[in-house]
This record gives structure tokens, sequence and C-alpha cells, in this order.
């Protein structure tokens, strides 16, 4: 999960209108980050969002992305999370957790209590539990806005050789070409089969745009290399942040064109949460500074 768990972050702080209308169920207007790190002892969510909806109500949407293994039970976790960001924010709440991965969360029912003496209960919670490896590809394909899609790859595909193209020719349709070779690696980063790999690359041959397609080869063939070796997560980690540097510098270079150098050392030289940080900001960034700013 934690290969996964930056890219997903950026890729809903990205496109978060899609992604709170998906998940929430409703109509948004607007969103914007909230602080992800709760008072109190040093406790971070993944995401969380101050969302608008087009009945202009006020929401606080909480996300969070799971695997099969946690080192703490989720519900437990949930009832850490959810009091903090109710007293911190006053708003109504809405908890979603993303299970990916088969097996993961199969036993979460989104709903817990704690029972008094008198067998009545004295504490309850509630948050709504998706587990992607159980939805039909055509599910999401029929409920959700494009830039979920790209999680296809994690749902069940009874028919790849339908369902990837439809997904391929839906993202098409966005019109930045920045988000649009976004959507792309992410959809190819969350495919689990080679075939499929090969398959949606096919499609894309000659996409100009999607620049982070021999990244992703590269990545690939380092993952199965180091599969056949024990130690080498530190190696990986370093490859996976040299690409997505490499990613990060290409997203600048089309927006804001070429770059300084003292920019170009500061995108190599920065750490993952730093990358992501930046990646965030640069679609409403109106200077490479900005981009940067602390």
């Amino acid at each position: 999960m934690a290969e996964t768990d930056s890219l997903l972050k950026r890729l809903v702080g990205t496109f978060i209108l899609d992604f709170a209308t998906w998940l929430l169920r409703a109509p948004v207007r607007a969103a914007r980050p909230l602080q992800s790190e709760l008072p109190g002892t040093t406790v971070a969510v993944d995401q969380v969002f101050q969302v608008t909806l087009a009945d202009d109500r006020e929401v606080v949407f909480h996300l969070e992305f799971q695997g099969r293994r946690s080192h703490e039970p989720m519900p437990w976790r949930m009832l850490d999370y959810m009091p903090r960001l109710a007293s911190t924010y006053h708003l109504p709440l809405e908890s979603v957790v993303l299970y990916i991965g088969r097996g993961a969360g199969a036993d979460d029912t989104g709903i817990y209590h704690v029972e008094g003496l008198d067998g009545t209960p004295v504490l309850t919670w509630r948050y709504r539990v998706m587990r992607l490896w159980q939805m039909p590809a055509s599910e999401l394909l029929a409920t959700a806005p494009v830039a979920p899609l790209v999680l296809v790859g994690q749902t069940q595909i009874a028919q790849p050789e339908v369902i990837l193209p439809t997904v391929v020719t839906r993202i098409r349709h966005v019109a930045d070409i920045a988000l649009r070779s976004r959507l792309f690696t992410a959809l190819l980063a969350l495919l689990p089969a080679e075939e499929m790999i090969t398959m949606v690359e096919r499609l894309l041959e000659h996409e100009d745009f999607v620049m982070e397609l021999p990244y992703l080869r590269r990545i690939r063939e380092e993952g199965r290399e180091e599969g056949r070796e024990e130690g080498r997560e530190e190696g990986r980690e370093e490859g996976r942040r040299e690409g997505e540097a490499e990613i990060l510098l290409r997203q600048l270079h089309i927006r804001f064109g070429t770059l300084p150098t003292d920019a170009v050392a500061r995108v190599q030289a920065a750490d993952p949460e730093t990358l992501l940080r930046w990646s965030e900001r640069v679609l409403s960034a109106a200077t490479v500074d900005e981009v940067f700013a602390a």
C-alpha cells in the first residue's frame, strides 16, 4: 500500500471535486484542503477537505486509503480520527475508507459501538466502507466522474477489452493536457496485471503527452527485479522518489516552460512529502516560486 499512497493522495488532491462528488454521492461546488495533522498528540489522517455541496451545505470530507495490512485495526483508528475532526471543524462529517487490494477490509462493517454495563450502546461511530476489490468495474464507470476511473484496475474487470478502452476514451475528453497526462499515468500505475498495462499502453502509444510512460516501465522493471532480491527496499524508495521528481519537473515544464537551474536542483533533491506538496500546487500557482513557497 505504501507504494500507491502518495500517488492516491496526489490524485485526490488534484481532482477533489470529482472524488468528492463520487464518494459523497452529491453534486459538489467547491472544496479546499484542511490540515491533516489533528490536534492533541501527533496524529495525521490521509486526507481531509472542507467541501461545499451544490446546495451550499458545508461538510468535512475525510478519506482514508487502506490496504490489506494495518498497524492498528481500522475501526479504532477511525474512533481516534473522527472525534478530533468533529471537534476541530464543527461541521457535518463524512468519513470514507477506501480499501485497496483483494481481501482488504473484508470484515469492516463501518458501524461500531461500545456498550455500557446494561448492554446498551454508550458510544457509537460510523463511517462508509468501499472495497474496490469487490466492486464491478461497470459500476465504477456508471457512477463515477472521470478522475476516479483511474482506480478501475483495483476493481473486478470481467471484460478488460471493453472496460479499459472505455476508460481511456473518457480520460481523453479531459481538455487540460497536464491533467490528462496525470490521469493516464495513475491509470497505468494502478493496473494490477501486465496484460492490462500492455493493452492500455497500446491504446496510448501515439499520445505524445503521456510523458511518464518510460518512467512507469522502468519502475515496473525495477520492481520485478527487486522482487527477486531481499534487502533492497531502500533502493526502491529512492527510485520511486526520483521518478516522482521527474514527473513533477515535466509538469512544471508544461506549466511554466524552461525551468531555472536552481528550480530543477530543488526538485531533484526534495523528499517524497515535499514533492507531493509541490505537485498539488502546480495547477493553481501563477509562478514557479509560488509552487515552492513555504
